[in-house]
């Protein structure tokens, strides 16, 4: 009798354990979850944020004239929003901006302490620029104008908050760079946007405010016409209109194997002279000289792989003995330079390189963003090529934030 009754109770100890498992997992399935365990589903909740995060990233709008900022602020400043000038001149930018966020909202406008000159030359000379008390009842209702003493005391001037008071977040930042930086580098501009994110984080969810980024820039204006999303070229979304780069080098963000040699195609013509700094085994530097090769066998073609692992090097030699490859430092680009001559001396393209292809450490994650630019202005300015082709997460991710106001007038108009 004892013997049954203990064949009963673990009987029904093991229904009792399985029902409480297919609870557990019923109500896992019905809240979207399908990891059993514990840690999965932070894992798969935190991987949830974080893409939520990045589907709110803000855009980046390049403007090359006054005109256009204040078009794009008419496009994208809505009533009620908190709006951060850098570079103010209380002129046509500053006015849209404080007509467009209305009594609601708010506008922050900042600029560096300047010499005013003499009343008599001063108004034709300063017509495009502040002059001496004009911030005096400029929209004092939604409004505020601060003067810092210098570029480098933005920071404190738009975030930094006084005892009880709530640190003020943004939802678009306005900045003509060349005004208040005092030059117009990419990597200045980039490098402002990038920390004035970072800054406009709620420290409570770190989820960032800010919509939309309008920057009066030159050179981020340039960069952004010929900086390509490798996806949409995949897609047909975009195509590279060489003739419209007028001889700029185009850049195609890549994320991926895959999707860096899927852009080859794109990249490289039949007689073409390429180079691939990070060439690792040579696979990709093998498929690119496939490419290159033309009908005329007269034209010397081909792709060097270069790679700073000796070892690696003569790995890729003795897979690929027709191919190209040589020891060398991506940011070395003098080396570079001095490949082409020693390989090709008889090609007669004009450009050192038709197309370059980088692959390198460091550059492909989230956080390698200036180096990558970097890399890309200092291959651009010397090797001149038609391409780059670079594997990048934040290269990629730049190109889909980064867009020259032409386009946007141009979607809005078709």
């Amino acid at each position: 009798m004892n013997y049954h009754l203990f064949l009963f109770c673990v009987f029904f100890a093991y229904i009792q354990t399985e029902a409480f498992t297919l609870t557990s997992l019923t109500q896992t399935r019905s809240n979207g979850i399908l990891h059993a365990t514990e840690k999965d589903i932070i894992s798969d909740h935190s991987s949830e944020v974080k893409s939520k995060r990045r589907a709110k990233s803000a855009k980046w709008i390049a403007c090359c004239s006054t005109k256009d900022v204040t078009r794009a602020i008419e496009m994208y400043i809505e009533e009620g929003d908190q709006v951060a000038e850098l570079g103010s001149q209380l002129r046509e930018s500053s006015t849209a901006i404080c007509e467009r966020v209305g009594p609601d909202g708010y506008a922050h406008l900042v600029d560096i302490e300047r010499k005013f000159p003499n009343e008599k030359k001063g108004l034709q000379r300063t017509s495009a620029m502040r002059r001496l008390d004009d911030e005096k009842d400029f929209y004092s209702d939604r409004s505020t104008f601060t003067e810092m003493k210098n570029f480098d005391l933005w920071r404190e001037a738009l975030f930094l908050k006084n005892i009880g008071e709530t640190r003020r977040q943004y939802d678009a930042l306005v900045v003509d760079v060349s005004i208040v930086v005092g030059n117009d580098l990419e990597l200045t501009c980039i490098s402002l946007i990038k920390e004035f994110l970072a800054l406009n984080e709620s420290s409570d969810n770190d989820e960032n405010k800010c919509k939309v980024v309008i920057a009066k820039s030159g050179s981020l204006h340039d960069l952004a016409r010929r900086l390509f999303h490798a996806q949409r070229l995949f897609d047909g979304h975009e195509s590279i209109d060489y003739s419209f780069l007028r001889g700029s080098t185009a850049i195609i963000g890549t994320v991926g194997v895959e999707e860096y040699r899927r852009a080859i195609p794109f990249a490289v013509r039949p007689n073409d002279v390429c180079i691939e700094v990070g060439a690792h085994m040579g696979v990709t530097t093998n498929l690119i000289h496939r490419a290159t090769l033309g009908s005329d066998v007269s034209e010397e073609s081909g792709c060097i792989g270069i790679d700073i692992g000796p070892r690696i090097v003569k790995a890729a030699r003795k897979k690929f003995p027709d191919v190209i490859f040589e020891v060398g430092d991506a940011w070395k680009v003098g080396e570079l330079m001095r490949q082409r001559h020693k390989h090709f001396r008889n090609n007669t393209n004009n450009s050192i390189y038709d197309a370059v292809f980088v692959d390198v450490g460091g550059l492909s994650g989230e956080n390698g963003l200036l180096e990558a630019i970097s890399l890309i202005s200092s291959i651009s300015n010397s090797l001149e090529p038609r391409c780059i082709v670079i594997k990048s997460l934040c290269i990629r991710r730049l190109a889909s934030n980064l867009v020259p106001f032409y386009d946007v007038w141009k979607k809005k108009h078709n």
